[in-house]
């Protein structure tokens, strides 16, 4: 049987299914990896808010600013309740595969346009691309001298030119997706140096612009909020973007250090709080220049600062640690798009082409997608105001949908933590139409997404009834079943789910030279008929598959065969009776019970049920934990 090149020796579909990675993600790296995308969105936030409301932005960024506190809140609970894995995709497949997939390629919508925005702003920085300043006009009105601010002219670079940033993003993407068929990279590193290097340009324009910003005479810069109000609402869901960081920690929680809530809350209440605070300081610094252009540094606002306040030898820094910046976040954005179809395609619902590694052990089909699409939609749109409204309606959808699928998750269990979360679902979900409305580009690209994506979706379903393929679990199963394990001694371990009994009933095993035949039942209370597509089975019950695949991990290490039986009922007893009948087993082992008095008043010890409809010559023996379980292991 083919094994999977992992220095383990473990079978292809074990390695694929298990995916063990160790727990080392601590909340510093977890930070790194969230500010990533938050810390480095002002980069090009500031401009396109100063351009979308001029001298009111202010309070765009504020509101903006907020709403940033406000998920940061909701994705702490959000890791709480999915410490292996908390992205919209891992949640709402638990609700609906369908609704799963929908927020799946909305994330990819999302990390398609993070791709392009972020090359096409980094050559920006670089000092490509048209520049404009404002003038001053001075008239007379009533006697007295008024300063008003005028927009110089404009002339964009084509695409094919040298110095066309669109042309050079493109290039560049190009070259981060050949970098990526080199196979995964240990990024957490370089996710917290390139927080430090934001921080540091942050700081430098933070601390040159304090001393300078006529605090007295602020206010007269400011400008006024739009008397409409749904105008000052519409300007500000165009400035929405930078949302997506926290999906990718929210899908980080499988690798990070337990206490996991503690982990991930840490990481992101550390962020939303610098990037809330200096974002709004930020913006303060900004409506202080005058005159500005509104347009002129759309692209690149914090070089512009950095030229005003800090002068020639800041402004430079600043692009060049910018640029680069951007290009990391392009190819977290690129590494984004390969995972979400490597999984996908692994869990049957894209075509298996996508999940084809070269010898380096990457996705190269994805990798070339990954990279394809960003570098295609620069082709047309290649600046930044019709990327920015691309941005926003991906990502929104996307956190909208796990929001409010947590709002009614039974872990979150306080009203008053399902009231805010419910809350802001539906704040998302509003800002979620107002960009469908406001913004066609945004709808006719996420509707494209949507479209292709479902329907490669229903192609590779019709074509798995056409020609069934037995899931990754099943292979797994095969693949460490040798026909020789049927004729050894058997011993049958009943559970109710949890894999915590697994180490101690498979070293009992081993010491029998056995095999162990695991059996589930998933009891149900009721009895009443469903469709088809909706009865639990092996290959949909996603609590039985995270038990088998810890049972086949841990026996594949001990060198037991695993048996799997799965099964539903009303009568656990009488299924796990039958199931050693079936199998011949020499002993039926179960675990300690922790049930109360109460419980064995009303239903009887489960222990002498069992033993009543066994056969005497199956005895029933109690196994208890010997040793403590390692990190990762149990349910």
């Amino acid at each position: 049987m083919e094994t999977a090149d992992n220095g383990g020796g473990k079978p292809a579909a074990l390695a694929l299914l298990s995916s063990e990675r160790p727990r080392t993600l601590n909340w510093f790296q977890s930070s790194g990896f969230l500010f990533g995308d938050w810390g480095t969105s002002r980069l090009y936030v500031l401009g396109i808010a100063f351009a979308v409301a001029g001298r009111s932005s202010l309070y765009l960024v504020g509101g903006m600013s907020l709403l940033i506190l406000a998920v940061g809140w909701a994705y702490s609970q959000i890791c709480r309740i999915y410490p292996d894995g908390g992205g919209v995709y891992t949640a709402a497949k638990h609700r609906s595969r369908l609704l799963g997939v929908v927020g799946a390629l909305l994330l990819f919508a999302d990390y398609t346009v993070t791709a392009s925005l972020s090359a096409l702003d980094a050559f920006h920085y670089f000092g490509l691309g048209a520049q404009q300043h404002a003038q001053v006009e001075k008239v007379q009105d009533a006697g007295e001298e008024i300063i008003l601010e005028k927009e110089g002219a404009t002339t964009r670079e084509p695409l094919l030119s040298w110095r066309s940033p669109g042309a050079w993003a493109i290039v560049a993407i190009g070259l981060i997706g050949l970098m990526n068929l080199l196979g995964p990279k240990h990024t957490a590193g370089y996710a917290v140096l390139a927080a430090v290097g934001m921080v540091i340009i942050t700081l430098l324009v933070v601390i040159c612009a304090i001393p300078q910003v006529d605090w007295r005479h602020l206010g007269q810069h400011i400008g006024r909020p739009a008397h409409h109000p749904m105008k000052m609402w519409e300007a500000f869901v165009a400035i929405v973007l930078a949302l997506s960081g926290v999906e990718a920690i929210a899908n980080l929680t499988g690798v990070m250090k337990k206490p996991v809530y503690k982990t991930a809350s840490k990481s992101i209440w550390v962020v939303a709080a610098e990037v809330a605070f200096f974002n709004l300081l930020l913006a303060l610094i900004m409506v202080s220049i005058f005159p500005l252009s509104r347009e002129g540094h759309k692209e690149d606002m914090m070089a512009e600062l950095a030229r005003h306040f800090v002068g020639p030898w800041g402004e430079w820094p600043v692009r060049i640690i910018g640029g680069v910046l951007l290009l990391s976040a392009t190819n977290t954005a690129v590494n984004g798009l390969m995972s979400i179809t490597y999984v996908m395609s692994r869990d049957g619902e894209l075509p298996a082409v996508l999940q084809k590694l070269n010898s380096f052990g990457a996705p190269w089909v994805g990798a070339l997608l990954a990279a394809g699409v960003p570098a295609l939609v620069l082709c047309f749109a290649h600046d930044i105001g019709t990327l920015a409204s691309l941005y926003a309606i991906g990502v929104v959808g996307a956190v909208a949908i796990n929001v409010t699928l947590c709002a009614f998750h039974p872990r979150l269990r306080r009203m008053s933590r399902k009231v805010p979360m419910l809350l802001l679902g539906v704040l998302l979900a509003a800002i979620e139409i107002t960009l469908a409305f406001t913004k066609l580009p945004a709808l006719i690209f996420v509707t494209v997404v949507l479209a292709i994506g479902l329907t490669l979706r229903q192609i590779t379903r019709y074509t798995a009834k056409k020609r069934p393929k037995p899931s990754l679990l099943r292979q797994a199963i095969m693949e460490q079943l040798p026909p020789e394990a049927f004729a050894k001694p058997k011993l049958l371990l009943a559970t109710a789910g949890s894999a915590q009994m697994a180490r101690p009933a498979l070293q009992l095993a081993k010491g029998r030279n056995a095999a162990l035949v695991v059996c589930f039942v998933r009891e149900v209370a009721l009895s009443y008929k469903v469709k088809a597509e909706m009865q639990l089975t092996l290959d949909t019950d996603l609590a039985a598959q995270s038990l088998f695949r810890e049972f086949l991990s841990i026996g594949h290490e001990l060198g037991v065969p695993i048996i799997p039986m799965y099964d539903t009922g009303t009568q656990s007893v009488e299924l796990i009776a039958e199931t050693a009948a079936m199998n011949a087993v020499e002993v039926v082992l179960i675990g300690t019970s922790r049930r109360g008095a109460i419980h064995h008043l009303i239903k009887g010890s489960f222990q002498k049920n069992l033993e009543t409809v066994l056969p005497p010559e199956i005895p029933v023996e109690v196994l208890s934990i010997l040793e403590p379980i390692p990190a990762g292991v149990g349910a």
